[in-house]
């Protein structure tokens, strides 16, 4: 396999290739054998990302370096709400993530968290009675200046917000979280609800995703298309990185 797959030679002809398309990967292996078939292609590129090769970045889009999923460590508070509002509501669908995840990329780590609960359309007024009732510091699309009057201080806040449809999030532990995709757009767009992640700490937390992690640029433009901002994001993002 190692043979087919000319891993030297193919990291010494894209090693300075930011964006390698699945057309130029072909044109490579066509070289190497002029009878070579698209599905064997195709078979070479699900082994380069096996072995760390390459590492998608969009639809029919990698580049050299091994593919690093976001996989966060979710911590029990947040484990126990997700738990009481699936027993509560076990057929809603809801995805739940708290800022931390994040934080340790930027330059001033807020003093407190944000456990942000996102649930269908419709359904928020409902959830966010229930959790007022079993915890404090809970609010629904809060603004800005809401949370500077009513949030208390050095405690965690409880963000009700709408699920996007169709929004990428991906399973940990049994909980339904946002994609990296997703948060990346959120901390863009959401600017009232997350006002301390603005700014320089913002451009950091960006340059550290895409450090640290891989992200599909197709799968990160389609939400924020779905968001109605797909050219604003886009071009904030480049901006940045």
């Amino acid at each position: 396999m190692e043979r087919t797959l000319h891993i030297e030679s193919f990291k010494k002809q894209f090693e300075n290739i930011d964006t390698i398309i699945v057309k130029k990967i072909f044109d490579f292996y066509k070289g190497k054998d002029s009878l070579v078939t698209k599905s064997t292609v195709n078979w070479r590129i699900h082994k380069l990302v096996e072995k760390g090769i390459i590492e998608r970045v969009g639809r029919g889009k990698y580049r050299l370096g091994e593919q690093k999923e976001f996989h966060p460590k979710v911590n029990q508070s947040t484990k126990s709400l997700y738990t009481i509002l699936k027993n509560e509501y076990p057929f809603l669908d809801i995805s739940v993530w708290t800022t931390e995840w994040i934080s340790q990329w930027m330059l001033h780590i807020p003093e407190t968290n944000k456990i942000l609960i996102e649930v269908e359309k419709g359904t928020e007024d409902s959830v966010f009675y229930f959790l007022s009732d079993i915890r404090k510091n809970v609010f629904l699309n809060p603004s800005r200046d809401i949370l500077d009057k009513y949030a208390q201080e050095n405690k965690n806040q409880i963000i009700i917000k709408n699920l996007i449809t169709d929004a990428p999030l991906q399973k940990i532990n049994n909980l339904r979280i946002p994609a990296l995709e997703k948060i990346v757009v959120d901390i863009i767009l959401d600017i009232e609800i997350l006002s301390e992640y603005q700014g320089r700490d913002l451009e950091s937390i960006i340059e550290n995703a895409y450090q640290f992690h891989s992200i599909q640029e197709d799968k990160l433009l389609r939400y924020a298309s779905r968001r109605g901002k797909r050219e604003f994001v886009e071009q904030f993002i480049k901006n940045i990185i």
